[in-house]
C-alpha cells in the first residue's frame, strides 16, 4: 500500500470503524472485499458487513452503525499491477473505475459521507481477473491475507476489551455459508 494511504488508514482505524466487503465471491479476485470480512469478522472491533455485489442494499445498516469511519473493501481496477491495495476518498476515485456491481462507488461513498457524518474511505485491491467461477488469484489473496492481518491487529485488542465488556462487535452477511465454506472453489 502506498505510503499516504497507509497513513489515512492508520488514521481511520483509531476511530471506531464500519468495515464492508463488496463484491461477487463467484467472479474470481471481486470476492477479495467479502473474503477480508470473512476473515476479520468476529476478531475486530468493528462492525463488519458482507454487502455482496449489492452494497446499495446495506446503506441503511452502515449508516445505523454510528461507526466514525466506514472502510468499503472491495476489488477495483485502477490500472495498477495485480493484488497492489490503494486508498480513495470519493473525490480521488479515477474517473473510470471498472467494477462488477452496478451501483457507483463514488455515489455511494458521498451518501454514506452525507447520511453518517462519519470519514468514507475505499479501500481498493487491483485484481488480476474478475472471471465467473474462477479462484481468486495468488495476488489478490496475498492481499487478503494482508489487509485482513493489519485489521486484526489495530482492531483485534479492542475486540477482546468489547467482548470482556459485553460489546461484542457485530456481523452481517449478505451470503449464508453452505457446507461450512464461504467460497465454492475452497
Amino acid at each position: 500500500m502506498r505510503a499516504l494511504g497507509a497513513d489515512r488508514l492508520e488514521h481511520c482505524l483509531e476511530r471506531m470503524p464500519a468495515l464492508v466487503g463488496i463484491g461477487s465471491r463467484w467472479h474470481a479476485d471481486d470476492a477479495a472485499g467479502p473474503a477480508v470480512i470473512s476473515r476479520v469478522s468476529g476478531r475486530v472491533a468493528a462492525r463488519c458487513i458482507d454487502a455482496g455485489d449489492a452494497p446499495e442494499r446495506h446503506l441503511g445498516e452502515v449508516v445505523e452503525s454510528g461507526a466514525d469511519a466506514i472502510l468499503l473493501l472491495d476489488a477495483v481496477d485502477f490500472g495498477d499491477a495485480p493484488g497492489e491495495i490503494a486508498l480513495f476518498t470519493a473525490e480521488e476515485l479515477p474517473g473510470r473505475i471498472s467494477t462488477t456491481h452496478t451501483s457507483s462507488l463514488r455515489l455511494l461513498m458521498r451518501y454514506l459521507e452525507a447520511e453518517s457524518n462519519a470519514n468514507v474511505l475505499l479501500v481498493g485491491i487491483q485484481p488480476a481477473s474478475v472471471a465467473f467461477g474462477e479462484p481468486m488469484s495468488a495476488a489478490v489473496t496475498a492481499s487478503v491475507d494482508a489487509l485482513a492481518e493489519l485489521l486484526e491487529a489495530r482492531l483485534g485488542g479492542r475486540a477482546a476489551a468489547a467482548l470482556t465488556s459485553g460489546l461484542a462487535p457485530q456481523t452481517s452477511s449478505a451470503w449464508g455459508q453452505k457446507g461450512g465454506q464461504d467460497y465454492p472453489w475452497r
